[in-house]
C-alpha cells in the first residue's frame, strides 16, 4: 500500500483513547458511506439509545466537519455490551459491526412510524416442513424459480426471524440464505432459510485468490458423511449440502475469515475486487435482477489477534480512497492487490 500525502490535520478523525481502532474505524466506514450514514441521521430515537449516539457523532463529523474524542460512544458502546466487550481490550471489528447492527435494528423496531409490519394479516405458513422429492436435476433447478411452497416459506421466516417488522435500515442491509440440504439415498430435498447481515468467506489454500473468487467458492456444493439421520428414509447416509442467495441487500457486507483460531490468523494475500456482479439466476427471489456492486470501503487488521490495529479505508466524494488511522487521514493506492490486511469490505448496490 502507498501512502501519498497528508490530507487533513486533525480533521474528522478519531482519537484513540485505549484500544478504540475498531469503533473509530466501523464509525468511519458507517460516516463515509451515503446511504447508511443518511439512514443513521433521519432516525430520531430516544437519547438514551445506541443510535441515537450514533446518530450524533456521525452529524459532528459529517455534518460540521469535526475531528472527535468520541468518548461518549465508545462508553456507550461498552455500557450497552458490558457482557460481551471489556473496556481496553481488543475488539474485533465483526463481531462488533454485528452487535452494533442488532441492537441498531431493535432501537428503530421500538418506535411504530420507523417500520412496517411484515404479515398483517397472519396469512404466512411453512408448508414445507418435510421438504420435496424430484425425480430429476431440472425439476429441481425449475422449483427453485417457480415453487410458490418456497416462496411462502421464506415469507414465513421472513416474518419469524424479524418478529414480524421491516424497517428501511433492515431492508438495505439484511440477505437471505436459502440453505439445501439433499438426502443421497431417497433424494429428499429439505430448505431452510437464514437471515445474513454479512457474508463470512474462507480463503482458499495454495491459490491466488479475490473477493469474487471467495465469493464463487463459498457457494460450491457439498457432500458431507456424518451421523446425519434422514426423517423420510430413516436412514443414516451421506447428503449433499449447498447454500444460496435467496436475497441480497444493497449495502453488502464481507468478511474473510482471517481468525482460523483464537491465537492464528491466515496472513495469506487477497485481491480486493472494486466492482463485483451477481449475475441473472444468483439471486433467487428474483432471477432476472443482474445486480453490481462497488467497493465503499474496507477494514484493515494488522497485527495479530490480542496485539492488532485496525484501520479504515473509505472511497470518498472524488472517488479518492482515503486511509483513516484514528486521527491520522492519508490519501492511498495500490492496496486492492495481494492486500494481507484486508478483513471486512462493504460493497454498494451500482443503480442503473
Amino acid at each position: 500500500m502507498k501512502y501519498h500525502y497528508y490530507i487533513y490535520n486533525k480533521m474528522q478523525g478519531l482519537q484513540n483513547i485505549g484500544s478504540t481502532c475498531a469503533i473509530n474505524s466501523l464509525i468511519q466506514i458507517i460516516c463515509r458511506n451515503d446511504i447508511l450514514r443518511d439512514i443513521i441521521l433521519n432516525y430520531d430515537l430516544p437519547e438514551n439509545t445506541v443510535t441515537y449516539h450514533l446518530k450524533e457523532i456521525l452529524s459532528s463529523m459529517y455534518i460540521r466537519k469535526k475531528s472527535l474524542i468520541p468518548r461518549k460512544f465508545v462508553n456507550k458502546i461498552f455500557d450497552t455490551f458490558s457482557n460481551i466487550f471489556i473496556k481496553g481490550e481488543q475488539l474485533d471489528i465483526y463481531e462488533l459491526w454485528i452487535f452494533l447492527y442488532c441492537k441498531i435494528i431493535e432501537e428503530i423496531n421500538d418506535e411504530p412510524k420507523y417500520y412496517n409490519v411484515i404479515d398483517e394479516k397472519g396469512y404466512f405458513k411453512d408448508k414445507l416442513k418435510k421438504g420435496m422429492i424430484y425425480h430429476n436435476n431440472k425439476a429441481f433447478c425449475n422449483s427453485l424459480i417457480k415453487c410458490n411452497l418456497i416462496k411462502e416459506k421464506f415469507n414465513y421466516y421472513n416474518a419469524k426471524l424479524n418478529d414480524n417488522k421491516v424497517s428501511k435500515f433492515q431492508s438495505i442491509t439484511q440477505g437471505f440464505f436459502l440453505n439445501i440440504t439433499t438426502c443421497s439415498r431417497c433424494q429428499n430435498v429439505l430448505y431452510n432459510f437464514e437471515s445474513f447481515s454479512t457474508l463470512v468467506l474462507n480463503i482458499p489454500e495454495n491459490t491466488n485468490t479475490s473477493i469474487s473468487n471467495m465469493i464463487n467458492q463459498h457457494y460450491k456444493e457439498e457432500l458431507i458423511t456424518d451421523d446425519w439421520k434422514c426423517d423420510i428414509c430413516k436412514d443414516i447416509c451421506e447428503y449433499k449440502k449447498s447454500t444460496k442467495i435467496w436475497s441480497i441487500p444493497d449495502i453488502l457486507f464481507i468478511v474473510v475469515n482471517r481468525f482460523v483460531s483464537p491465537t492464528i490468523k491466515n496472513n495469506f494475500p487477497i485481491d480486493i475486487n472494486e466492482n463485483i456482479c451477481f449475475n441473472k439466476g444468483t439471486v433467487l427471489n428474483n432471477v432476472e435482477i443482474h445486480k453490481k456492486y462497488e467497493l465503499s470501503s474496507i477494514a484493515l487488521h494488522s497485527g495479530s489477534l490480542n496485539s492488532g490495529h485496525y484501520t479504515a479505508i473509505c472511497n470518498n466524494d472524488n472517488n479518492d480512497y482515503l486511509l483513516y488511522n484514528d486521527m491520522d487521514i492519508y490519501k492511498v493506492d495500490n492496496f486492492l492487490e495481494k492486500n494481507i490486511n484486508v478483513y471486512m469490505l462493504v460493497y454498494n448496490c451500482k443503480k442503473n
